[in-house]
């Protein structure tokens, strides 16, 4: 569908030469003369990678693409598209992830509603510890936005500055992103729905830092199990909410105490692959460890934690388990003291959210914690941020009572 303000080149521009052609031709001539002349010799992937500058890059790239696509039929377009499951539609009925967003919408009343940008800078998620090749990479130096974390943290960091801090931001999104990890399980595609929320605010001071993400965390958590509450009211299938709750500092002294290496540990976990966290676990013999404890506290004694982390457990107690208690006494809150998926992402409290179907059947279906992002973002320490998001998609697809069945099978372990 064209629009007033859609300013690609018409279909017979493919007959001739159009103005561009010359242009960005002479351009890329000069740029190409140039860098051959300043690095002979030089690797071509280190060229690109490193010693062009990115305005000369951008241009050749540019350049190079237009001429491909120019050249690319319908048939060539088609047969691209059946190979490439990123460019496949969304299974998910629309009306009905719009059904979810409206509760979701509904139950985070007290955040601020954002409509983030389809990409973000190049190296935003890198910064915040993804792996590049995660992401879809634009020519135009900007990413293809893999979780909608990454965006509310820079909208954020902006809000933030522009007015120098001031009340504590609560903003929320609904968001389709994009990851290059494969994925086998048969209606799901590399790109789908979540849901969000992020909390960013100043903390007094750094006695106060794990103060300002526990309040934080417990927000989120009220907001969570009032969706899942509301959720059968439209139409899915939705019948409790369990957290798992772990702290990244607890996690690697329970490893620590075994002598092993959280961040060698941690890499081996991967969300697109079901079971890794166990098997590494187990092939550490770390098995044993607790993962679902209802006393965080009493499992940090059992493991010989030092005075100061028995201290920072019963704080998560009093602070946000307690009160989740009395104020949505029907959702369950487990502890995970060997929890390596996203050990090193986050930097604080982390949770999973699992939500369980009428059936019984129970599915990892969001997850979150507190990140270090917009302290570096504004350079201040003092500047926390918590963010926790569940699988739209990956709930439309299994908890909407109009398509699934009692016999659906379990999908990969991922918010999708």
């Amino acid at each position: 569908m064209r629009t007033e303000d859609d300013r690609t080149a018409p279909p017979t521009a493919r007959q001739g030469r159009s103005p561009a052609d010359g242009k960005t031709g002479e351009l890329s001539s000069r740029i190409a003369r140039r860098a051959a002349e300043a690095h002979a010799g030089q690797p071509l992937d280190r060229l690109l990678a490193e010693d062009l500058p990115g305005n000369e890059l951008t241009t050749l790239l540019l350049h190079s693409l237009r001429q491909r696509a120019l050249r690319r039929s319908f048939a060539d377009v088609l047969d691209h598209a059946e190979r490439a499951p990123m460019t496949h539609a969304s299974a998910a009925d629309g009306r009905r992830l719009h059904a979810f967003d409206a509760a979701a919408f509904a139950a985070a009343a007290d955040f601020e509603v954002v409509d983030l940008a389809p990409v973000v800078p190049l190296g935003a998620t890198a910064c915040a510890g993804v792996e590049p090749n995660n992401v879809l990479a634009t020519v135009r130096f900007a990413e293809v936005a893999a979780d909608p974390t990454t965006g509310l943290a820079l909208h954020a960091a902006r809000r933030r500055r522009e007015s120098r801090g001031g009340e504590a931001l609560r903003l929320c999104a609904s968001q389709r992103v994009l990851r290059m990890q494969p994925t086998k399980t048969p209606g799901f595609t590399p790109h789908f729905r979540l849901f969000a929320l992020a909390t960013a605010a100043r903390s007094p001071g750094r006695g106060e830092d794990d103060a300002c993400e526990r309040r934080a965390l417990l927000e989120h958590l009220l907001v969570w199990a009032d969706l899942v509450r509301a959720l059968p009211g439209a139409g899915f299938r939705a019948a409790g909410l369990r957290v798992v709750l772990s702290d990244t500092s607890l996690v690697r002294a329970s490893l620590a105490a075994r002598g092993l290496d959280a961040d060698a540990l941690a890499r081996r976990a991967k969300a697109h692959e079901p079971g890794s966290t166990e098997a590494a676990l187990r092939e550490a013999s770390a098995d044993d460890l607790p993962r679902a404890a209802a006393d965080l506290a009493g499992a940090a004694r059992s493991l010989g934690l030092g005075p100061e982390l028995l201290a920072r457990a019963e704080r998560w107690a009093a602070e946000v388990v307690e009160p989740l208690a009395r104020a949505r006494p029907e959702v369950e809150v487990v502890h995970d003291l060997a929890r390596l998926q996203g050990l090193g992402y986050y930097a604080g409290p982390f949770v999973q959210l699992h939500v369980r179907r009428d059936d019984g059947l129970e599915l990892p279906a969001g997850d979150g914690g507190a990140v270090p992002w917009l302290g570096e973002l504004l350079s201040n320490r003092r500047e926390r941020m918590v963010a926790t998001g569940l699988g739209a998609e990956l709930l439309v697809k299994l908890f909407d009572r109009s398509t699934t069945r009692a016999d659906d099978a379990r999908p990969e372990e991922t918010t999708r």
